[in-house]
């Protein structure tokens, strides 16, 4: 998956709506990841854990990975972002801020 694509799908996402350290609430919040595996699902309004969970397998990780890698020599992916603000300039204290920041950064550069 290309930034700018994770970009539309998480951007009319209220902030609110995104949670750390798990994919789903079960009800109506979402990690970024979990929120983009739910979207691009067969049935976006189910928030279960087994239509947000991407077991790690999810293409966004990994293009948000070498991104992090080629440009700021960490290895984090986006779900690093999302879940502080410890990845190298990614640290707006809301997560979505956060995440956005991330994808429009990787948008700019190509990815």
């Amino acid at each position: 998956m290309q930034a700018q694509e994770a970009l539309d799908l998480l951007l009319p996402i209220p902030a609110e709506d995104f949670i750390t350290s798990e994919y789903t609430d079960g009800v109506s919040k979402c990690c970024a990841v979990g929120h983009i595996m739910r979207l691009t699902s067969g049935n976006p309004t189910d928030y279960s854990d087994s239509n947000c969970n991407d077991h790690f397998q999810h293409s966004i990780r990994e293009t948000t990975e070498t991104f992090n890698q080629e440009k700021h020599q960490v290895d984090r992916d986006i779900s690093s972002v999302n879940n502080g603000t410890r990845v190298n300039g990614y640290t707006e204290p809301v997560i979505k801020d956060r995440v956005i920041h991330l994808l429009k950064d990787m948008v700019e550069a190509g990815y």
